[in-house]
């Protein structure tokens, strides 16, 4: 993780587009996790450390996420099923993921587009089975983006606000502190006398 941190430290909003896009045309990759951190990472960041800001982050990601929706996209509609299914599982597309997610994808095609940002693997699928379907280019375009920007919008604020809280809770004084412990160990105490009196009832 401190090597991801020195990373987009050190790159910014380049990292954030490179490590969307290669999560999305299927090289392994937390993309999830690494929004969250994004976030967290910002509410953490000095105020005199790197100028990167929450709208520029979810911009790079949803950038990142789309162009490598697209890239996935031609992929699929210009080399095809049989060469997906031969070499698919080098970017885990197994038969079985083909199965499911191509079954979901005839009956709910923009819906699974936008939704399948949330489904691991699935979001990988996706656009390959889109382009391998012929899948209207404008559809899936406007799908990708919709679904891109409430899924990285999403994780990196909630990335934020958690740092935010977390930064707030260790900023507390030491007697803060100590009056929290209290009021923890009264309610503790308070639970456990009540338990014991309705056990010896």
């Amino acid at each position: 993780m401190e090597q991801i941190q020195s990373l987009f430290f050190t790159y910014g909003y380049p990292f954030v587009f490179a490590f969307m896009y290669c999560g999305l045309i299927g090289i392994p990759a937390a993309e999830e996790s690494f929004m969250i951190f994004v976030g967290v990472t910002l509410s953490q960041a000095p105020a005199s450390g790197p100028t990167l800001s929450v709208a520029g982050c979810i911009a790079m990601a949803v950038l990142g996420s789309v162009s490598g929706m697209v890239t996935a996209f031609l992929i699929g509609y210009y080399i095809g099923k049989p060469f997906m299914m031969k070499y698919g599982r080098l970017i885990r597309i197994t038969p079985a993921r083909w199965e499911k997610a191509g079954a979901y994808f005839q009956r709910h095609a923009f819906l699974a587009i936008a939704a399948g940002y949330f489904i691991p693997g699935v979001r990988q699928i996706n656009p390959y089975l889109a382009g391998l379907s012929r899948a209207s280019y404008l559809i899936f375009f406007i799908a990708s983006l919709t679904g891109a920007l409430i899924w990285a919008t999403l994780f990196i604020l909630l990335g934020f606000f958690a740092g935010s809280q977390a930064r707030r809770f260790l900023a507390f004084s030491p007697v803060h502190v100590i009056l929290i412990g209290l009021l923890l160990l009264i309610g503790f105490i308070t639970i456990t006398v009540i338990r014991l009196r309705k056990a010896g009832r």
